[in-house]
């Protein structure tokens, strides 16, 4: 049997219920798990051996910092028109354009290898960057387009998950192939495994997923969408979604800023693991806390309660996680801190496309996703100013203390929120 027979037949084959639930709705989603994972890939590749690639290529360290930095800077501009571009050409060639610019200019960076060749390598990462919000806009999406009302956070949840496997592996694997194979062969290496990862999952992208099932698996998904455009502003008349927005803006913006400099923030010694370690650890609390809590929110079908435990373990892990000197603590709370604030993000993706039904879940996936980027890079820009005039770093707690203040501001707005059931009937 020939592979498009085998979809055929496969997608074909419904779960009885009030909707179909079709059981291809897990070969679509394995497949945009392994996207999601990838564009993460890519961003970080160089992320943790930044002295070791700043040699290699030849350039001054802050221009490897600038190859992720870029992802950050572009998701702000290109947002929107992949919100646009997810809701007029659907799911499947709407974030296949991100899947493709991914795949394509992942796997031509080991062209810069060659020389090597800083500034080509710039330019594919740029290209890279532009595809990420194609595939990182459309989780919930896939969610609302395939699976059922009981599982679409769940599922937006595992693809959320594959993002933090996707950064835990670039975290992880880099450093221990420099320390095992030297400089050279590890960057040469480590651009050919990803780039070649890169490649084949676009293809079996192109070949496996399909854009929607024969017929709605939920009652969100049978209805009319509005246009991306026409539906941004009205988003912003609904208080719940201003107050979500101000709590990931507060949430995924801390999440963001703090991951991204976490030797800067404890200042350990050059070359000592632990802040790597307290990455990863957060990472890998993220992703078991994300299967979970998504699942149990789809389970109660509530979604503010775990919005409000992740803001208040963000008002007490944070500030736990940097005024204990102890590593083994550290390395308890750093788990927790990712469990609890992690796993939040696809349930607060999940209920503002619930929230803002019957407009395109791309669009409120986008919002959300956009403001994290901003509020990330102003809170990453006060952690890097701080360090840069107080190089001792006795002033940085300033910083911790605010972004704890923050999550306390964002536990009183959550207390406002109505809960789903109070949209069930719309």
């Amino acid at each position: 049997m020939d592979v498009n027979s085998k979809v055929s037949n496969d997608i074909d084959a419904p779960i009885d219920s009030e909707y179909k639930a079709y059981k291809y709705r897990w070969v679509v989603l394995i497949f945009f798990m392994l996207v999601g994972a990838v564009t993460q890939l890519v961003w970080v590749t160089y992320g943790t051996i930044i002295d070791e690639s700043a040699g290699f290529f030849a350039v001054d360290e802050l221009l490897i910092v600038l190859l992720a930095l870029i992802f950050l800077v572009i998701y702000i501009p290109v947002n929107f028109l992949a919100c646009w571009v997810i809701d007029k050409f659907g799911l499947k060639w709407g974030t296949g354009i991100g899947v493709i610019l991914t795949g394509v200019f992942g796997f031509l960076r080991v062209f810069a290898l060659m020389g090597p060749n800083y500034w080509l390598l710039f330019v594919f990462q740029v290209m890279c960057a532009i595809g990420q919000p194609f595939v990182l806009n459309s989780f919930t999406k896939l969610a609302s387009a395939w699976f059922p009302q009981s599982e679409k956070t769940m599922a937006s949840g595992l693809g959320t998950m594959s993002m933090f496997i996707g950064v835990l592996i670039a975290f992880l694997v880099p450093p221990l192939v420099v320390k095992n194979q030297g400089v050279d062969y590890a960057i040469t290496w480590i651009t050919w495994g990803f780039g070649i990862v890169a490649l084949v999952s676009m293809v079996l992208y192109l070949i496996f997923v399909r854009n929607k099932p024969p017929t709605p698996p939920n009652a969100y998904a049978d209805k009319t969408k509005a246009l991306a455009v026409e539906g941004t502003r009205s988003m912003f008349k609904k208080k719940d979604f201003n107050l979500l927005f101000v709590i990931i803006l507060i949430g995924a913006g801390a999440f963001n800023a703090i991951s991204a400099v976490l030797d800067v923030i404890f200042d350990y010694p050059i070359g000592e693991p632990q802040p790597g370690i307290i990455g990863a650890l957060i990472i890998g609390g993220g992703t078991v806390g994300a299967l979970l809590f998504s699942t149990l929110s789809d389970h109660f079908q509530k979604r503010k309660p775990f919005l409000i435990m992740a803001l208040v373990a963000g008002a007490i892990l944070l500030p736990m996680l940097y005024f204990i000197q102890s590593d083994p603590a550290r390395f308890a709370i750093s788990f927790f801190l990712g469990f609890f604030l992690v796993s939040a993000l696809p349930v607060g993706l999940t209920y503002a496309a619930e929230i803002t039904h019957p407009l395109p879940e791309e669009t409120s996936n986008g919002i959300m996703m956009w403001i994290g980027q901003i509020s990330g890079i102003v809170l990453l820009a006060c952690i890097m100013v701080t360090d840069i005039f107080n190089p001792s770093g006795s002033l940085m707690f300033i910083n911790i203390i605010v972004i704890a203040v923050l999550f306390v501001v964002g536990i009183v707005l959550s207390i406002f929120l109505k809960d789903l059931d109070a949209y069930a009937k719309t």
